[in-house]
C-alpha cells in the first residue's frame, strides 16, 4: 500500500569542481515522493477511509534552467545561456521496489545565475499504462478501483518565492527541489467521493476521472489537473 498524500520532489544537485579554471558545474536530477508529514514511497494512507492512492506516474518532457536576464554576464558571455535537458523522463513515484529518491539524469552546465526552471508533463510514448497520458493516478474509492489521468500537456515555470534564493553556479554545489504536493488533490478526490459524485457510469468496473469524457467526469478531471499545476513548487531542501 502506498500513501495518498504525495509530494513529488525533483532535486538538482550541482557538484563543485576542483579545478580553479572550471567554468561549469555538474547538474544531477532526482525525484522523490514525499508527504506533508514525511517522505514516503511505499506506504499508502487513506482520506477518511474513503480514498486510497496506490500509483502515481508522470512523464516529464524537456527541462530548462533559465539564466537571469538581468545579470550583466547575460550580454557579455556567450556561454551564459539557458540549459535544456532533453526528455522524456518517465517517473513511477510510488514504486516500492525503487529507492525513495529516483535518479533522472545528469548534465554539465556553465557557471551562471539561474532564475527559474521550466518543464512540462507530456504524453508518454512508452508502452504501458502511461502510454498517451501525461500523468496517471490509481487507487480505490470505497474499495472500488479508480484512475485519474490526462493526455493534456502541463507547462510549469517555477522560481523561488524569495528572489534572493535564485541559484548561481560558480564552481559550487547547489541543490534544488521541485515539489509536487498532492495533499490538496487527495482532499478534492475525497470530497467528490463523499458527495457521491464519482461513479462508474459505463459499468466497466473502474471509476475513470479524466480530462476527456470517460464516465462523464471531465470537469473533475480538469479540476484535478489544475490542482496538480497549482501544487508544484520550487524549494532548496531535500
Amino acid at each position: 500500500m502506498k500513501k495518498f498524500s504525495i509530494f513529488v520532489l525533483i532535486a538538482i544537485a550541482m557538484s563543485s569542481c576542483s579545478d580553479n579554471a572550471s567554468t561549469s558545474g555538474n547538474v544531477s536530477i532526482k525525484a522523490t515522493a514525499v508527504s506533508s508529514t514525511g517522505k514516503t514511497s511505499s506506504t499508502s494512507r487513506t482520506a477518511a477511509s474513503t480514498v486510497v492512492i496506490t500509483d502515481f506516474k508522470v512523464n516529464i518532457g524537456n527541462i530548462k534552467l533559465e539564466t537571469d536576464m538581468e545579470d550583466d554576464m547575460h550580454s557579455t558571455d556567450s556561454s551564459y545561456e539557458d540549459v535544456k535537458l532533453v526528455g522524456p523522463f518517465l517517473l513511477d513515484l510510488l514504486d516500492p521496489n525503487k529507492p525513495l529518491s529516483q535518479f533522472i539524469t545528469t548534465v554539465d552546465v556553465p557557471n551562471a545565475k539561474y532564475e527559474e526552471i521550466k518543464f512540462n508533463f507530456t504524453k508518454s510514448l512508452v508502452a504501458g499504462d502511461l502510454l498517451g497520458k501525461t500523468f496517471l493516478i490509481k487507487g480505490t474509492i470505497n474499495d472500488k478501483p479508480f484512475v485519474v489521468w490526462s493526455s493534456e500537456n502541463i507547462e510549469l515555470e517555477m522560481d523561488f518565492v524569495d528572489p534572493s534564493k535564485d541559484f548561481a553556479i560558480n564552481d559550487n554545489s547547489v541543490a534544488l527541489n521541485i515539489k509536487i504536493q498532492l495533499d490538496v488533490l487527495m482532499a478534492k478526490i475525497n470530497s467528490l467521493a463523499n458527495q457521491g459524485l464519482l461513479l462508474d457510469t459505463d459499468g466497466d468496473g473502474i471509476i475513470e476521472i479524466t480530462t476527456g469524457s470517460d464516465d462523464g467526469h471531465s470537469s473533475f478531471g480538469h479540476q484535478i489537473k489544475e490542482l496538480l499545476e497549482d501544487e508544484t513548487h520550487l524549494d532548496d531542501k531535500d
